[in-house]
């Protein structure tokens, strides 16, 4: 018997989708009381999505089915620097043609599992390449990278792997999982996003990562606006 009373939670807790959260009941209480806006990122490293990521796309299906509105975030930004997680190497960076073609290709994949338009259960799709392109970078660092904890983020697994085998991490990789934190921070300033989700797949450690990251940094935004 499920552990939860909303319908989304509950639906994807009988199919085995729910690994942990960061707050059981307060996810839970949000989900009974108020229409949630939730996203998953996909980073375009392939012109299509493998079947791996069915999960994902399901999960945003659920939310959808039942009353919710998810967000697919497309990573045309972070897909120019690509996840570190459980690499022995770098990703070999992609060209801006490549990454649109690779971005056209996946967008496909949703279509026969959300629907998208306007309404307010409606699924909306954005591309991360809106925000962090056009960042400032010493304006980045100063608001942003000051609040984040070398220390903390070298004790996450995606990265403590990569040091423990004495593989190489480059700085670019290692500002994935800042840059992954203020997608949440920018989609809740934008929509209202109170959610973010990740598979449990090979790359789960540096999601859980990024996700602690983002709502610890929208945390931030909401009790101190001026900080944000």
């Amino acid at each position: 018997m499920t552990r939860f009373k909303s319908e989304f939670l509950a639906t994807l807790a009988e199919r085995g989708f729910i690994h942990q959260t960061s707050d059981d009941n307060g996810l839970d209480e949000l989900f009974r009381t108020e229409t949630v806006t939730g996203y998953i990122g996909f980073d375009p490293t392939a012109a299509s999505l493998h079947v791996g990521s069915l999960m994902q796309i399901m999960m945003l299906h659920w939310m959808q089915q039942t009353g919710h509105r998810p967000i697919a975030l497309m990573g045309g930004g972070t897909g120019m620097i690509g996840d570190p997680s459980f690499k022995d190497e770098a990703r070999k960076l992609q060209t801006e043609d490549t990454i649109a073609a690779n971005l056209a290709g996946i967008k496909r994949s949703f279509q026969p599992y959300i629907r998208f338009g306007d309404g307010p259960t409606d699924a909306v799709m954005v591309d991360n390449a809106e925000w962090l392109l056009e960042l400032n970078y010493v304006a980045f660092l100063r608001d942003v990278g000051r609040h984040f904890s070398v220390n903390r983020m070298l004790s996450f697994d995606s990265v403590k792997l990569r040091l423990d085998r004495e593989q190489s991490l480059s700085f670019l990789e290692f500002n994935y999982m800042i840059l992954q934190a203020y997608d949440f921070v920018e989609l809740y300033k934008r929509t209202g996003c109170k959610l973010q989700m990740a598979a449990r797949t090979s790359g789960a450690t540096s999601s859980t990562a990024s996700i602690s990251a983002g709502a610890w940094r929208v945390r931030i935004c909401t009790l101190s606006p001026r900080r944000c």
